[in-house]
Formats: C-alpha cells, sequence, structure tokens
C-alpha cells in the first residue's frame, strides 16, 4: 500500500515513472510492469541499459540490491535505497566479513538510503559510515484515502460480523527469525485460546503472504484443532487493508523483529488501538508488550480490550505525518543534482 499510494501522489504531480513489479504479476500499463518471472535476468539487463535519471529500489532481496549496486557503478543517474526491515542492521553486524563488507559497498553506492525509523538511520551513519546528509529517515507509512478503500470480500465480513471482539494483525506466515515465528502466529493462536473463556466470541482476522504452503496447512490444522473457527486466515490480497482495521476492534503486532510497520502507523490512523512487541521502537500510542513474552501480551490484550472506548480516543489524538511529501521533495532535490 505505500507504493500504490507513493504513486497515486506521483500521478497526481505529473511526474513520468515506471513501477518494475517483482514481487507479482499484477501491472497497471503503462506505469507498472511485472517482472516477476525473470527478475534476476531482468536486473541484469538493467544494470547494462537503462537510461533513467532518478532510480529507487523497494527490495529486502539481497541478490536484488547487489544488482542494484553494479548498475550504480555502471550506469549513470541518481540511485536511492530504501531499507524497511531489520535486514541492513543484521548484515552490518551480524552478517560476517563478506556480507558486512557487501553492506557498506552497497550503502556507499547510493545517492540517497531512505531509512524507516531511527535505529535504522543510525547504524547506517554509525555502522556504515554513510554521511547524514545521504540519509532521510522516513517511515513508510501514506495515509490511506477511506473513500477508495474496496468493500471487504463477504466470507470476511461474515466473520467479523459473527464474532466480537475482533483482532486483526497482518503480516507472513512461516517466516521465522532467531529461531521463531517472525510475526507471532503462534502468540496469537496461543492468546485466542487463553481468552476465548472470558470472550467466548472473539475473533481474529489475519491477512498473511506466504510462500511456503506446507507451513500454511500445518497452521491452519493447529488452529482448527485449538481455537476452532475463532481465526480466520486471510491469504488472498487484500488490495487495501483499512477496511480490515477499521472494522476492528483492535490491531495486533506480536513480531521479534520488525522494520518500522506501516501496518501499526495505518491502524493508529483509522483510530483503531495497537498492542505491539517492544521489538523495535514503536509509534506514540501503541501499548507495548515485551517482545515473545506470552504472558505480558495477554496481560495486554486484555488491558486493551478492557478500556477499549479509552484508548480509542487516546489513539484519535495521535498525527500520523504524510510521508510522501519528504521522498517527493527528495526526489526533487536528486533531479536538480543530476
Amino acid at each position: 500500500m505505500h507504493l500504490q499510494r507513493l504513486l497515486q501522489r506521483l500521478d497526481t504531480r505529473g511526474d513520468d515513472y515506471i513501477l518494475y513489479n517483482a514481487r507479482s504479476s499484477s501491472e497497471r500499463p503503462p506505469h507498472v510492469k511485472s517482472i516477476s518471472k525473470n527478475k534476476y535476468w531482468w536486473y541484469l539487463g538493467f544494470c547494462l541499459r537503462h537510461r533513467c535519471r532518478i532510480v529507487h529500489l523497494l527490495s529486502e532481496n539481497w541478490p536484488s540490491r547487489v544488482l542494484f549496486g553494479l548498475a550504480a557503478c555502471i550506469r549513470p543517474g541518481k540511485y536511492v535505497l530504501s531499507l524497511q526491515g531489520q535486514i541492513t542492521p543484521d548484515m552490518l553486524k551480524k552478517g560476517g566479513i563478506i556480507r558486512s563488507w557487501l553492506t557498506r559497498w552497497l550503502l556507499h553506492r547510493m545517492d540517497a538510503v531512505i531509512a524507516c525509523h531511527p535505529d535504522i538511520a543510525r547504524d547506517c551513519v554509525e555502522g556504515a559510515g554513510l554521511s547524514p546528509e545521504k540519509v532521510y529517515m522516513v517511515p513508510a507509512f501514506i495515509p490511506p484515502d477511506p473513500t477508495h478503500a474496496p468493500p471487504l470480500p463477504g466470507y470476511i465480513e461474515e466473520f467479523i460480523a459473527a464474532h466480537g471482539p475482533v483482532v486483526s494483525a497482518v503480516g507472513w506466515l512461516g517466516v521465522d527469525y532467531e529461531g521463531a515465528d517472525l510475526y507471532g502466529i503462534d502468540m496469537m493462536v496461543d492468546l485466542i485460546e487463553r481468552l476465548r473463556d472470558s470472550y467466548p466470541d472473539i475473533g481474529l482476522v489475519y491477512s498473511f503472504n506466504s510462500d511456503f504452503p506446507d507451513k500454511i496447512d500445518a497452521t491452519v490444522r493447529d488452529i482448527r484443532r485449538r481455537v476452532g473457527d475463532r481465526i480466520l486466515l486471510v491469504s488472498e490480497p487484500l488490495e487495501d487493508i483499512s477496511r480490515l482495521m477499521s472494522s476492528s476492534d483492535l490491531f495486533v503486532r506480536p513480531t521479534n523483529t520488525d522494520g518500522d510497520a506501516v501496518s501499526i502507523r495505518e491502524a493508529l490512523h483509522l483510530d483503531v488501538p495497537v498492542v505491539a512487541s517492544d521489538a523495535v521502537p514503536r509509534p506514540d500510542g501503541c501499548l507495548v508488550f515485551r517482545s515473545r513474552d506470552m504472558d505480558d501480551f495477554e496481560t495486554k490484550i486484555r488491558d486493551a480490550l478492557n478500556r477499549l472506548d479509552q484508548l480509542k480516543q487516546r489513539v484519535a489524538a495521535c498525527v500520523m505525518p504524510d510521508n510522501a511529501e519528504p521522498i517527493l521533495l527528495m526526489y526533487d532535490a536528486l533531479r536538480r543534482a543530476s
């Protein structure tokens, strides 16, 4: 959604651009083209022939980043890299000699680096030795336009209507980090199991992506065995999650590492209370629990559910800035310098 909303701003300004989509076959000619089938060959060809004045990469994929660095070495233009997760700090600190060196090499090839929260920005400056002028600390959140949000699929609306309170979450399924599920689906199942006596109609909607079909099947079987139909796994891509969030009483983010978590800012913008782990700094307005501490997670959720009206008033006072503007201003500055 961050990219979709950024593209809407580029359209409004009348900028000439192309987004090359490496994640799916989705296209919107002439501005969005899919390269998902042969992305590495495409990257290699791009390194040799592109004529773009500004090239901006938003990807955590390491081979793609290396090829992007090569393009910056051999083709003219201004190069921008967005860092939205923990991979870059981990490479600098725990990646070993080769990966740590490659990360520094890549960062120093860039004309600008966008860090989604202050810790990543600090790692770029102090850990990689980048000039502070090259590092932009810009959270990825761009506000949604509720009037353009498509309706939820019928089966999700039916689930929400049949449950209460409704908790929502988004993320990936089957991705581990340091020996635990990165997005905390195991903790969400434990949570619903612990709360079902106090809240017999509680329901959780988890909208997820996954490249691991076997893990999806195993997770579905575990959920059915332990909590029945109280958790709805949504595997189809939702074009816009704002409808899901605004239909929820509470949004949870039990990750054991994170970038800035655009979804948290989106929920807060929609006046939905948030309970999140303390794995990374969180925006003001969140209730925070100790990462991977199930007892503390349950305690904070119970506290939130007991005073939802109070929390909604607190969240309504939070202002989520529109982060499209600093990115567009950065593009303008790079264009003038090219």
